[in-house]
């Protein structure tokens, strides 16, 4: 499957046969989500992974991407898969999808070694090219120093999921902690009644 990196740097590798050699089969009345998504077989099944370990070249085996939920994190594990992407692939198949950190929560005892962060360097690459990219990843890491400081941790080794509430995942909501100030100490705002007044 083409990536969206592939179409703007204009991959014509071997994926990309099918617009030389069947043209008609490709659908273009339904846009791009169409064309990322057309080459995905729901067919494949779950035994056509121990032939794919078989004969990848990688030293770390194949990765699957896609994950969505527990129970694929744990059947992954039954087929000495080493590593799982969690993603909902941005929300464009289902915009309702729980996010990848919702289901880093669930699945948190297995431990996640890396965030993948794909989109803001593809517009980023899109619309400055090289120099897009670089002033990107300058202000995500100038984003995450802030983040560390607010935190008051010094270092990646003082960060942990205690840092982190996932309370609110669920329902995509922040919790707010409760203001009593405005009941217990100040005096309550009273408001002026109001005239009505009558047309003459």
């Amino acid at each position: 499957m083409l990536a969206s990196a592939d179409i703007r740097t204009r991959f014509n590798g071997a994926a990309s046969d099918v617009r030389k050699n069947n043209p008609g089969a490709i659908n273009r009345s339904q846009g791009v989500a169409r064309a990322f998504s057309g080459p995905i077989d729901p067919r494949l099944p779950r035994k056509d992974i121990s032939y794919f370990m078989s004969i990848t070249k990688m030293p770390t085996g194949i990765v699957l991407k896609g994950m969505q939920r527990v129970e694929d994190v744990l059947k992954a594990i039954e087929y000495d898969i080493p590593t799982v992407v969690l993603s909902n692939h941005g929300g464009r198949q289902l915009d309702t999808a729980p996010s990848a950190i919702e289901i880093l929560a669930e699945v948190m005892c297995f431990g996640a070694k890396g965030v993948g962060i794909g989109r803001p360097f593809l517009y980023a690459m899109s619309a400055y090219g090289e120099p897009g990219v670089v002033r990107a990843m300058q202000l995500l890491k100038d984003e995450f120093e802030v983040g560390m400081r607010l935190v008051g941790a010094k270092s990646m080794n003082e960060l942990g999921p205690e840092l982190v509430d996932i309370r609110g995942l669920g329902v995509h909501s922040v919790p707010m902690p409760v203001d009593s100030l405005s009941s217990d100490i100040y005096d309550r705002l009273v408001l002026p009644p109001f005239e009505v007044k009558l047309r003459s």
